[in-house]
C-alpha cells in the first residue's frame, strides 16, 4: 500500500501540525503520521493502549515523560510506552508511529501545559508537580 501526502488527513492539534497516513481501517497494527511544531505539543496526555514512537527528521527539543524531561534532536527516537503521561517541546518534524494504531477512546488529556520555559528547565507534570 501507498499512501501519497494528498492522501494524507492533515489536521493541528495542540500545537501540532500533522498528516495522518494510515489509522486503524489501513493497518491496526500501527498508525504513521508526519507532525511539525514550532513549539511543541501543548497538552500532557496518555494513551492506555498505544505506544508512541517518533523519529526526530528535524530540530530539537524535549520530551517530558512521567514529570521526567529528556532532551531530543535530529536522529534520535523517542519511544512513550502505553499509559505513561508526557507531552513534548521545541522545534521539531518528526515521524510519529503509534502501535497498535491509534484509537481516541483510549487518550486521556491531562491539561494543557506551558510550553513558554527554557528547553531544559522543565521537571513537572501538567499540574506543576
Amino acid at each position: 500500500m501507498i499512501i501519497s501526502q494528498d492522501k494524507a488527513i492533515a489536521l493541528s492539534k495542540s500545537g501540532v501540525d500533522m498528516w495522518i497516513y494510515s489509522g486503524r481501517d489501513e493497518c491496526p497494527h500501527a498508525a504513521i503520521a508526519y507532525q511539525e511544531t514550532a513549539v511543541g505539543h501543548a497538552e500532557e496526555f496518555r494513551h492506555h493502549k498505544s505506544a508512541f514512537i517518533y523519529f526526530i527528521i528535524e530540530g530539537e527539543g524535549e520530551w517530558v515523560i512521567e514529570g521526567e524531561a529528556h532532551p531530543v534532536k535530529a536522529h534520535d527516537v523517542v519511544i512513550v510506552p502505553p499509559g505513561k503521561r508526557f507531552y513534548y517541546r521545541g522545534t521539531l518534524k518528526h515521524v510519529c508511529i503509534t502501535a497498535p494504531a491509534w484509537e481516541p477512546e483510549f487518550e486521556e488529556s491531562l491539561g494543557a501545559v506551558g510550553l513558554e520555559q527554557p528547553i531544559g528547565s522543565s521537571s513537572c507534570d501538567a499540574s506543576g508537580k
